[in-house]
């Protein structure tokens, strides 16, 4: 119980109902943009470079769509289907579905019949997610060929103050395209599994909410 109270701590109020966000969130901390370190040998350089390829896999300017399961202690899990293009995104999870179109966020309460209407802008400040800000210069990073893939290990340096402790991704070869993200947190670990991973192609009708379809649900808007 003690573990699943931190995790709770970690999401917003939203992100607690739109647990779909929680995806993003660690896509967020994981694949942001790398820099280069004082101290660099071979294979470090090698394993920024392959992992700066997939994060262009996730945040290219033709979009990304994959299946996904998060499993954080066996405690919190979730599974979805995630469409992504720059400050657009869509996701289709358990009771739910979200439009996001850079500008207007849709989040459709299947269950309950009605529609969220959300300002996309406001989990961008959110202070908590500012804590989990990811600073590529304080992590020294690995590769190595693994049974299932490449595995790219990133290891906080000591004496850093980040709640990340340790990345390890498993991509495809070649490709690079992600197959797991195992991610410590403090001192908990969460689990993505990607499948159906496709990079590129993407249109901007993906992103727009099909109105007709729900007209008949109520909106709440909450920004």
């Amino acid at each position: 119980m003690r573990h699943m109270r931190q995790i709770i701590n970690f999401l917003t109020e939203e992100q607690k109902g739109h647990k779909g966000f929680a995806l993003f969130v660690l896509m967020y901390l994981c694949l942001n943009t790398l820099t280069a370190s004082a101290e660099e040998t071979p294979n470090s350089r090698q394993a920024k470079r392959v992992f700066n390829t997939a994060w262009n896999h996730f945040f290219g300017p033709e979009g990304v769509t994959f299946h996904y399961k998060i499993d954080i202690l066996h405690l919190y899990k979730e599974e979805g289907t995630s469409w992504n293009k720059g400050d657009k995104a869509r996701s289709e999870y358990k009771n739910s579905k979200m439009w996001n179109d850079g500008t207007t966020k849709y989040i459709v309460r299947e269950k309950k019949g009605y529609v969220e209407v959300h300002d996309p802008k406001v989990n961008k400040a959110d202070e908590k997610l500012q804590m989990f800000k990811f600073d590529a210069d304080s992590y020294e990073y690995h590769i190595a060929q693994d049974q299932e893939g490449l595995k790219v290990t990133l290891l906080a340096k000591p004496k850093t103050k980040v709640k990340m402790k340790k990345i390890i991704a498993l991509l495809e070869p070649g490709t690079y395209y992600p197959k797991r993200l195992r991610i410590k947190v403090s001192i908990f670990w969460c689990t993505i599994t990607f499948s159906n991973f496709k990079a590129g192609g993407l249109s901007d009708d993906v992103f727009a909410f099909p109105k007709e379809k729900y007209k008949s649900y109520p909106l709440k808007d909450l920004r």
